[in-house]
């Protein structure tokens, strides 16, 4: 009897729509890679979602598909790394097709923290401008 193993991907952790790709691109923030361009939102979902585009610019459909499959297995196993509750969009560069899974990762994970932090800044932000509001309006 052959076990199926919990290492797959499902599809509530994927963006597949065309709009919610439109949405992390417009309302999200952008982190340049030397590898590849990730964009990030915040979403309500209470989990990570991953889209990835990987242009023919980068290589052949085998180059590309491995580097679908990188970032995914990339995003799998470091959900619990990832902060907050993101929409997470990867735009492959043309690097990503020699690029090898150690460095791709450290590479993911460091634009994740940072758009994470990005993200909870402007929050913090709008929380603070939204206190203010009152206050000017008293004066």
């Amino acid at each position: 009897m052959v076990r199926k193993t919990q290492e797959g991907f499902p599809w509530h952790y994927r963006i597949v729509r065309g709009a919610d790709y439109r949405s992390v691109y417009s309302a999200g923030h952008k982190h340049h890679s030397g590898r590849f361009v990730l964009f990030g939102k915040e979403n309500q979902l209470g989990h990570h979602r991953l889209g990835i585009t990987v242009s023919r610019k980068v290589g052949s459909a085998v180059v590309r598909n491995r580097t679908k499959r990188l970032f995914r297995e990339i995003f799998r196993k470091s959900l619990a790394a990832i902060p907050d509750s993101l929409d997470l969009v990867v735009n492959a560069k043309r690097e990503c097709a020699a690029a090898v899974y150690r460095d791709l990762r450290e590479e993911f994970l460091a634009a994740a923290a940072r758009l994470g932090r990005q993200i909870e800044a402007d929050k913090l932000n709008k929380n603070k401008v939204l206190q203010d509001l009152p206050a000017a309006e008293e004066e």
